[in-house]
């Protein structure tokens, strides 16, 4: 697969292509718990596909014995008892998919000392996992892409009124890789012939947006501006 998948349909994608290396044939898929009946090692094993492990919690603790997943977030010891015999697979260690990118807005004028340290709990989409890359787009008093992080901290959830204090929603951990000297601006993308038509540039980067297949070409003008981000960014590019 060219890019991690965001679904549990893409970890469902991801064990068809990798079942047999895993030893498993495949004998049954349906939409019905569990998800997939499969043999291996001539023992047949009842399979529920999850995108992050923990989400098995919502099922009848007996009814699978295996766990395919693509974001093992359920170690034994953080599983209730009653869980603790499944087997989880995490499909991460099996694939060199390519991490995916969001962009992710703040108001300047508002929360803008917070992206003064190198290490900061920011809002991402529920899709986002630890590695993946985070552009900040300040929005106010400029429109532009001004900062690079890196998802270091596992997602998680906080109500409204949490004891952290966080901003309601999914926060993650966040370390800066880079910052641009010369800030990406929209007024720039939405003038350029190959970034104009962007979804995110046409939206005008509202809310959090996966920009994963655009990267390459967001990536190319970031290095137009600030040569040193190839060398910071280049683990981050498929080339």
């Amino acid at each position: 697969m060219a890019y991690a998948p965001t679904t549990e349909l893409g970890v469902v994608c991801l064990f068809g292509l990798l079942a047999s290396r895993l030893g498993f044939c495949i004998e049954n898929v349906h939409p019905h718990f569990p998800d997939c009946w499969a043999k291996r090692r001539g023992k047949l094993c009842r399979v529920e596909f999850e995108f992050r492990a923990s989400s098995y919690k919502a099922h009848h603790a007996t009814g699978a014995d295996i766990i395919v997943c693509w974001d093992n977030d359920w170690e034994t010891d953080t599983r209730p008892r009653k869980c603790r015999h499944l087997e989880i697979i995490c499909l991460k260690q099996y694939v060199g998919a390519q991490r995916r990118v969001f962009v992710v807005g703040c108001n300047e004028s508002i929360n803008g000392d917070e992206l003064d340290s190198s290490c900061i709990d920011w809002n991402v989409p529920v899709s986002a996992e630890v590695g993946d890359l985070v552009l900040i787009y300040r929005t106010a008093p400029t429109s532009a892409i001004r900062d690079v992080w890196r998802i270091v901290d596992p997602p998680q959830k906080y109500e409204v009124g949490n004891k952290k204090g966080y901003r309601p929603g999914i926060q993650a951990g966040l370390r800066r890789v880079f910052t641009l000297s010369r800030p990406l601006t929209y007024e720039r993308l939405a003038k350029d012939g190959l970034t104009k038509n962007l979804p995110a540039v046409r939206k005008r980067f509202q809310g959090k947006m996966d920009v994963t297949d655009d990267w390459e070409t967001i990536f190319g003008k970031i290095v137009a501006l600030n040569p040193k981000a190839r060398t910071a960014l280049r683990k981050y590019i498929d080339r």
